[in-house]
């Protein structure tokens, strides 16, 4: 579990070296091997994750009702409330947070199926607050799964949000850009593409491309990849619209539609990362989606699938929302957090000796942590001690 403050900026949030998020917590993954029933086990692993961040958490519930003194960088001491305004995880994560099943939105409740381009209305946290205070889990266990049931969450045992201050988790859940869209939409469309045209065929025309700057040159294709990662999803949508260009669908059958749902899915992508946004490229986020889901048929029409009915193609519906609520997708994208594994927890555990790793890996980040302080203040020293900005006190 990393944290960070939301007015840190985001090219100081991107850089792992400048520690703007901080490991928090190592949650516990229990087998439970001793349970007999998978889904006692799926509710053990629910209350025991939501059980320790509650934990971890506690502190919020004070600090961010009464809140707490706080200096900033420019030398000042600030009242400050701190609450959970942002949660960033791929979406079974989402889901295990939300007390959602992993089939549904963890943001709220479609009009309609997941696969249609319909408005999402978002779940009122206040009323589920409300009814997990009238019903006691422990005393009354069959009332309170089935009004869980009833509302669409799971049965969960007290979730660590409902003890903190002003905080929303149906609508701290952000987009995220990496599992949602890389790994997500890009690895469906793939395949979708696959299966019309054949692997054969792109790969021939993935070979035939000229070397271009800044365009990876797929020499072998792109269907011999057994484990495809997120940066190579994105350096696959590079080529990916001119390699369907012109190709004949079977049964000579146009292939315009195919081509017009590849681009807004494409468009969509692109824009959703923009670093910066506008009530215009908003605007033609929605257009693109549009374009999408009008000429998704096509891939009905050949046979590729039945139906779009899949929580990361729903998902798309949030980016707009999300954006005017949290800013550009580039703040709560988990590509951030999968990098700090590397050195935070692989690292770590490489470290060790396998054996109550646990422990070795806390000591050898707390060492670590002591040695770039000491170094951050070894340069503080030869740059003559300057003094902190003074800052202006607030009006």
């Amino acid at each position: 579990m990393y944290v960070t403050i939301g007015n840190v900026p985001k090219e100081i949030r991107r850089k792992p070296s400048k520690h703007a998020q901080v490991l928090f917590a190592y949650l516990p993954v229990a087998r439970l091997d001793h349970m007999v029933s998978e889904s006692s086990k799926r509710r053990a692993s629910q209350n025991l994750f939501h059980a320790c961040m509650r934990r971890v958490l506690r502190p919020l519930e004070t600090a961010g009702a009464e809140g707490v003194r706080m200096k900033s960088g420019d030398g000042l001491v600030r009242r400050c409330h701190p609450i959970l305004a942002v949660y960033a995880g791929d979406h079974p994560e989402q889901c295990l947070v939300s007390c959602t099943k992993t089939t549904e939105c963890p943001k709220g409740v479609p009009s309609g199926p997941l696969g249609e381009n319909v408005p999402c209305h978002p779940r009122d946290v206040s009323d589920i607050l409300e009814a997990l205070e009238e019903y006691d889990p422990v005393e009354q266990p069959r009332e309170y799964a089935a009004w869980c049931s009833g509302i669409g969450i799971k049965p969960v045992l007290n979730p660590f949000w409902k003890f903190l201050p002003y905080a929303n988790i149906y609508q701290s859940i952000t987009p995220d850009v990496l599992h949602q869209l890389h790994q997500g939409m890009t690895k469906h469309l793939i395949s979708w593409l696959q299966s019309a045209f054949g692997s054969l065929e792109l790969d021939h025309r993935c070979r035939c491309l000229p070397p271009n700057h800044n365009v990876r040159h797929f020499s072998k294709g792109i269907s011999g990849f057994s484990r495809i990662s997120g940066k190579e999803h994105a350096e696959m949508c590079k080529v990916l619209l001119g390699l369907v260009i012109g190709l004949p669908l079977p049964d000579n059958c146009s292939s315009d539609k195919l081509l017009r749902a590849v681009r807004g899915i494409l468009d969509f992508l692109y824009l959703a990362q923009l670093p910066s946004h506008t009530d215009q490229t908003l605007n033609d986020m929605s257009i693109a989606l549009d374009a999408f889901h009008a000429n998704k048929s096509v891939f009905v029409e050949l046979r590729i699938r039945d139906d779009f009915n899949f929580p990361k193609l729903h998902s798309l519906l949030h980016y707009t929302s999300s954006i005017q609520l949290f800013g550009t997708t580039d703040n709560y994208n988990t590509e951030h957090s999968e990098r700090l594994h590397i050195d935070l927890a692989k690292d770590a555990y490489a470290a060790t000796n396998r054996k109550d790793e646990l422990a070795q890996m806390v000591v050898w980040l707390e060492r670590k942590e002591t040695i770039t302080r000491f170094d951050e203040f070894i340069q503080w020293r030869l740059r003559g001690r300057p003094p902190p900005p003074k800052g202006t006190p607030p009006k």
